[in-house]
């Protein structure tokens, strides 16, 4: 934001003139009176109001009168809130409600107070603690976002997305450096910038919070990558979730019931599963696991080929990867490689997705699983939107030059079930034992 001068009050004497004023504020004995806002941090502007605390003994917490006061050259709108003073320092131990989760530290000036409150309440800066983390809030958010999307319902996905996005900063907090902030904006600044944050945070969280213009199904693609990409980043705080949220929804995290549960909403609001255009022995990712990256010129799915030019292995779509790997790769007749994936400390075997050329090269220079979909034509970088994440440890190739092995570190589950591998379920065997 650009940096903008402080606006001087109307006149000098203003606030004296109204704190004397509000000193005889309705029936209840006043205390003290405060300044706050963006007078009170120096950040007001010609068009910013006059925010006023009068304290008083034994009122209503919040009873709120406004006052446009006529001033040389302009009307000044002065806002004033009666609160009782005993609430109003019992109020600077809870966490703001507008400052996303974060903890506050807001400039404040004490324009008069009677001689018993005033060491109380003499205070330069107001602090209030950051919130909870809200991680049990934040999943059952993403309930109503499904369950909204399920029903068509545009408006029910929009408020609920927004509710979600607020809450995000709260459970990411745990995993990011401790800051304080001075106003909402200063707050939705900071959350929107967290470091420690999922891949595409700041764009998602523009979008669910409304400020970026988005379709019913960006809002919940958004909102299921905010949830998914956040779970890996606070596993290692599951202790802070069990003081705010109870052992087992920290024991959920740390043991995949969580991923799961987020899974099982994600599997749910899809609805049927689109025809797939060809047998697969993959399951073809879900919703929340890839990313769709343009593809120059790709070729037209179903499109047919003339029988006189039968299809040759090869690339078939544009690629940087070397040549001299290119050369050695032999391809499926859409020119695709079987990739075999495997756990780079256990060597269990998690998972079997295809390669092109340019997912391969991919693969190879950014560290990140990138597969070629073969049902929906497009790339998909495993956990980009899931949060599942695949950081590449070793790309081997065998003998035949028709199948990779990729080596990982696997965080959270390979498979989109929710398991952490693909190959979950044994079948019998009965064969004669081997000699």
């Amino acid at each position: 934001m650009a940096d903008v001068d402080h606006a001087p009050l109307p006149y000098a004497g203003f606030l004296d003139d109204w704190a004397a004023r509000l000193r005889r504020f309705g029936e209840r004995p006043v205390v003290g009176i405060m300044l706050r806002g963006s007078h009170a941090r120096q950040a007001a502007t010609e068009h910013s109001d006059v925010d006023l605390d009068v304290l008083v003994g034994g009122a209503p917490y919040a009873a709120r009168r406004a006052y446009l006061a006529r001033t040389p050259g302009r009307l000044t709108h002065v806002s004033v809130a009666a609160r009782d003073v005993r609430s109003w320092v019992a109020r600077l131990g809870e966490p703001a409600d507008w400052a996303f989760g974060l903890p506050v530290l807001a400039p404040a000036r004490l324009l008069w107070a009677d001689a018993y409150w005033r060491r109380r309440i003499d205070l330069p800066v107001l602090c209030q603690p950051a919130g909870e983390p809200q991680l049990e809030e934040l999943i059952a958010t993403l309930g109503k976002v499904a369950g909204a999307r399920v029903a068509g319902d545009h408006l029910g996905i929009r408020l609920a997305a927004a509710d979600l996005a607020r809450l995000c900063p709260s459970v990411l907090r745990l995993a990011n450096p401790s800051v304080r902030v001075a106003s909402r904006r200063a707050a939705a600044e900071t959350a929107l910038n967290l470091p420690v944050a999922p891949p595409g945070y700041r764009e998602d969280m523009l979008l669910c919070l409304g400020l970026r213009p988005g379709a019913p199904g960006q809002l919940w693609a958004a909102a299921v990558r905010l949830v998914t990409g956040s779970l890996p980043l606070i596993r290692p705080y599951a202790e802070r979730i069990a003081e705010a949220a109870g052992t087992d929804l920290a024991e959920a995290l740390l043991d995949g019931r969580l991923d799961s549960y987020v899974a099982q909403l994600t599997r749910a609001s899809d609805g049927p599963p689109r025809p797939r255009r060809e047998a697969s022995a993959v399951p073809a990712p879900r919703a929340g696991e890839w990313v769709t990256v343009p593809v120059p010129d790709a070729p037209v799915t179903g499109a047919p080929v003339p029988v006189s030019e039968p299809p040759v292995p090869g690339p078939s779509r544009p690629s940087q990867l070397d040549p001299a790997v290119a050369a050695r790769l032999r391809r499926t007749a859409d020119g695709l490689v079987a990739a075999v994936v495997r756990d780079h400390d256990s060597g269990e075997v998690l998972m079997v997705a295809w390669m092109d050329d340019e997912a391969l090269h991919r693969t190879l220079t950014t560290g990140r699983a990138t597969y070629w979909s073969r049902s929906r034509q497009e790339y998909w970088v495993k956990g980009a939107t899931s949060g599942h994440h695949q950081y590449v440890r070793s790309v081997a190739l065998d003998c035949d030059g028709d199948a990779l092995l990729v080596t990982v570190q696997q965080v959270g589950a390979a498979c989109h079930t929710g398991h952490r591998t693909c190959f979950f379920e044994e079948l019998p065997v009965t064969g004669a034992d081997a000699p």
